[in-house]
């Protein structure tokens, strides 16, 4: 189930219908390939097997700045709700992608992962890094195997790319 939407262009960033009240500074994405790692009797080290791929991480830093509406630490409690956010099974949100970074990657959907700040005795201000983790459900990755293999149904193509 999607718990809105996550989108972040032209310094702006909105998770879940709330725009964040800092600036982008930065977007990163990260994708890695998955390995079966063996040990072989007799022989040291271990035998590296691809296997597909990890989840993407995407990662965005905001930078929460004091003004007359709020100072740094107010804006960094608002998106700690936002982190701790639930859905109403009490899990963390899934949330739709809206972003052509994400879209060149075939990422849809990510789950808010992690939040980190940190602040230095330079300006008033604090950076905050937030983490995202690609979400593809279980059912999503099989269909995609499927496909990929060429055992489904004529005509059938692969949702928002291969993976």
């Amino acid at each position: 189930m999607v718990d809105g939407y996550l989108t972040f262009e032209d310094g702006k960033v909105t998770l879940g219908g709330n725009e964040l009240d800092g600036l982008l500074q930065q977007q990163y994405i990260r994708g890695a390939v998955r390995f079966d790692e063996a040990a072989q009797d007799g022989l040291s080290g271990k035998i590296k097997t691809p296997m597909g791929w990890e989840d993407a991480d995407i990662t965005l830093t905001i930078l929460l700045e004091t003004d007359d509406k709020a100072d740094c630490y107010d804006r960094l409690a608002e998106l700690d709700g936002l982190f701790k956010g639930q859905d109403n099974g009490g899990n963390p949100r899934v949330l739709d992608v809206l972003n052509r970074h994400c879209q060149a990657r075939h990422i849809n959907q990510v789950v808010f992962s992690g939040l980190d700040s940190s602040e230095s005795n330079k300006n008033d201000a604090i950076r905050a890094t937030l983490s995202f983790t690609e979400h593809r459900p279980a059912v999503v990755a099989a269909e995609e195997r499927v496909v990929a293999s060429g055992k489904a149904a004529p005509g059938i193509k692969p949702v928002g790319g291969s993976r």
